[in-house]
């Protein structure tokens, strides 16, 4: 499968996506290794959300958002922007229930992102 018809069939709208960068395709695949290198600079993990603190853990959340958001990685983006919300509300228990059910959609996307780079 193509790469961009397998990103689609993971969720990705891979035409709002191109047309964030002029439809340079190149362009964006190069964005798509930075996301993947963002996600494994920073990761994030279950016990992420146990902390006393989730200051820091809000900001990694934020830019995966922003980050996904950009890329029009729509299953991530909804995911991020509910973890965010839960985040910022005070409820860290709940996102991280979101993360749970998102983590393997997350795994995914790399996946194909790195086998086709």
């Amino acid at each position: 499968m193509e790469f961009m018809d397998e990103l689609e069939s993971l969720g990705v709208d891979v035409n709002e996506g191109m047309d964030r960068v002029m439809g340079d395709e190149s362009l964006y695949t190069m964005m798509l290794g930075m996301f993947v290198d963002t996600v494994r600079s920073s990761p994030i993990r279950p016990e992420d959300f146990e902390s006393g603190d989730i200051s820091e853990l809000t900001e990694r959340v934020h830019t995966l958002k922003g980050t996904t958001g950009n890329l029009s990685i729509l299953p991530l983006f909804t995911r991020y922007t509910e973890m965010l919300g839960l985040l910022r509300g005070g409820q860290p228990d709940e996102a991280k229930k979101v993360f749970e059910k998102t983590e393997h959609i997350q795994n995914n996307i790399i996946d194909c992102i790195q086998r086709h780079q």
